[in-house]
């Protein structure tokens, strides 16, 4: 299974992304955020890969603020892969 894991400066923009994202009703997932990518917040969204593009827009209309986002693969083995800087 392929998800993408978004990964925010702060707790603040987490929670506020996490309401906007609910409002325009795609599936996320409040998650601890992998100490393989970041330590700057604890939090993170786990959502599945298709809603990428739609997360990309939000963040042009100025919606939500990001920091980075990493593809997930969930196989036997767990993969990690950044996408968006």
């Amino acid at each position: 299974m392929e998800y993408i894991i978004v990964t925010f400066e702060s707790t603040n923009f987490a929670i506020q992304a996490e309401s906007v994202l609910k409002s325009r009703n795609l599936n996320i997932q409040i998650i601890p955020t992998p100490r393989e990518i970041t330590l700057s917040c604890g939090i993170s969204i786990l959502t599945q890969i298709e809603n990428l593009n739609k997360i990309d827009e939000l963040v042009k209309l100025g919606k939500i603020r990001i920091k980075e986002v990493y593809k997930y693969v969930k196989d036997e083995v767990k993969t990690l892969e950044r996408l968006r800087p």
